[in-house]
């Protein structure tokens, strides 16, 4: 079961992503061990900034995407090109853009160290007993 601090993850990972990358619903789920629909009900419901940075495997905006606020008039295309992301006439993101579930979680690892949430380390050989 996905818990209020694997949803935090989300939140900060979304929020973090460097100017010029998006991710995909999946990479997000594999991130914290669920589903891509759950992380898109997340981001529609999780009043996450930068939301729109989250797309659908093949770069595209998920024909369920809403804005968190209710409001339209937004093109997600040009709100990501302001970002960096080269996004094709037909709305694909540039695949060479994307973050990884591997970049996703090297980022999470930053951004929990900077939080001072990582793990301890063991001092000597008997910790590891």
């Amino acid at each position: 079961m996905t818990s209020e601090a694997d949803w935090e993850r989300v939140r900060r990972v979304v929020e973090a992503l460097p100017e010029g990358t998006w991710t995909s619903y999946g990479d997000l789920a594999e991130l914290i061990g669920t589903g891509p629909r759950q992380v898109g009900a997340y981001m529609r419901d999780g009043n996450v900034a930068r939301a729109y940075r989250v797309l659908t495997a093949g770069g595209t905006v998920s024909e369920g995407f809403r804005w968190a606020d209710g409001r339209t008039g937004r093109d997600v295309p040009d709100l990501l090109r302001a970002d960096g992301v080269a996004v094709s006439a037909k709305g694909r993101a540039d695949r060479a853009q994307r973050m990884s579930v591997y970049d996703l979680k090297l980022l999470a690892a930053e951004l929990d160290k900077e939080l001072g949430e990582d793990e301890p380390t063991p001092d000597d050989e008997e910790d590891w007993k």
